[in-house]
């Protein structure tokens, strides 16, 4: 009876924890680290997409920065020019999507595909309708 009365809330903690730790996205593993924590890094890109076509060599992102205090730099070489754009992050309600506001004002909604602490990937879609897949790793 004492062992039952022990095992049974250990079992509940344990289911907890795990139902808890499962993913959201749709790769990736569960993580028990938060989404923030996993997220804040430093990236550098795999691969870049637009409707399934590879376009990592047009060098249009390089390496983004996501920083504690939610802000974010990307930076890229299109055309061999060196940019680099400034701006501020949140992750959407459900923590998602990761919504970027630019210097400018305007808006970016990332859709999460996989968020884990040495990899992300993330969709958009553009102006045009093209799905677009972003793939990072950490530096």
């Amino acid at each position: 009876m004492t062992k039952t009365r022990l095992v049974q809330p250990l079992l509940l903690i344990l289911a907890l924890v795990f139902l808890g730790a499962c993913s959201k996205y749709e790769e990736g593993k569960p993580s028990l680290a938060s989404k923030k924590s996993r997220l804040v890094n430093h990236w550098k890109t795999q691969q870049i997409t637009s409707n399934g076509f590879d376009i990592t060599s047009l060098n249009l992102i390089t390496e983004i920065v996501v920083r504690d205090n939610n802000t974010i730099t990307v930076s890229g070489t299109p055309f061999g020019i060196a940019t680099s754009v400034n701006g501020a992050w949140v992750f959407s309600g459900d923590k998602k999507r990761v919504l970027i506001t630019n210097d400018d004002g305007s808006l970016d909604d990332y859709e999460i595909v996989m968020l884990q602490k040495d990899e992300c990937k993330f969709r958009k879609i553009d102006a045009n309708g093209a799905t677009i897949l972003y793939h990072f790793v950490s530096f």
